[in-house]
């Protein structure tokens, strides 16, 4: 899980400073993705990943916590799936299975 762990934080790294910069060029809500055919289809794509992710903290965390990381995951996107995964990590001692499955386990 080292590898996993390590993935994780370059992502995180990474997305936060993405972020940064984009929302320092243009706001989110002015963005001009919605307009174009293949923006609509990546923002569907993004956000049926974003919904399948979701689903999986779900099964994982009790409820007020599971919408919690949710509403993160859909704002800041794969910022929080990277944050989500070292948590778990974290919380799963190097048991795959407990990592997969959480308290579920």
């Amino acid at each position: 899980m080292t590898i996993t762990k390590i993935i994780s934080y370059f992502i995180t790294l990474s997305m936060a400073g993405v972020i940064f910069w984009a929302q320092g060029k243009v706001t989110i809500f002015d963005s001009p993705i919605p307009d174009l055919p293949w923006g609509v289809v990546s923002l569907v794509d993004l956000y049926s990943g974003f919904t399948l992710f979701s689903l999986w903290i779900f099964y994982k965390e009790k409820v007020a916590h599971a919408i919690a990381w949710t509403f993160f995951v859909m704002t800041l996107g794969s910022f929080t799936i990277a944050l989500y995964v070292i948590y778990s990590i974290k919380r799963s001692d190097g048991d795959i299975q407990k990592f997969f499955m959480g308290d579920n386990y």
